[in-house]
């Protein structure tokens, strides 16, 4: 048995907390997302915990009201997330479908992801994106973008 246990430890080094019957570790992570240019709708997150179906497949889903909204900052949080890595994209869902409208290829609603990379044509890599949650809170800033005549 000892054996066994090893070979799980080397195999999966996450699984000690398991083995002696604890939890897993798990944070709150706080978003400050600056920039919002309007109170209606919501913002809509996509979190993945790796490039596999970034980011148009995320794999969680997160959506905020705008009542807090104070002068283009609202702040969230998502409390009991795995340590681990993670890449946001976030959404400024102005009419509540959960699609980013666009026109002529140009969006029309706003649009951020975690880290902040430089706006391209096309969605940043996950792992320019991507950051660390690794202790019990962890606080980011997301600034939304919005092109020209956008909402």
């Amino acid at each position: 048995m000892k054996c066994f246990a090893a070979l799980i430890l080397f195999l999966f080094p996450g699984a000690g907390s398991l083995l002696c019957g604890q939890s897993p570790l798990t944070g709150t992570l706080e978003i400050r997302f600056t920039g919002i240019r309007s109170d209606r709708g919501q913002i809509a997150v996509g979190m993945n915990r790796s490039p596999e179906g970034w980011p148009r497949e995320p794999h969680m889903d997160f959506f905020w009201e705008k009542d807090g909204l104070d002068n283009g900052v609202l702040v969230a949080e998502i409390e009991n997330l795995p340590y681990g890595v993670y890449a946001i994209s976030v959404l400024d869902d102005v009419n509540r479908n959960g699609e980013m409208e666009m026109v002529l290829g140009i969006p029309r609603e706003g649009w951020g992801f975690s880290n902040n990379p430089a706006n391209r044509l096309s969605p940043p890599d996950f792992n320019k994106c991507a950051f660390l949650i690794e202790q019990p809170f962890v606080r980011i800033t997301i600034e939304l973008h919005y092109a020209a005549g956008g909402r």
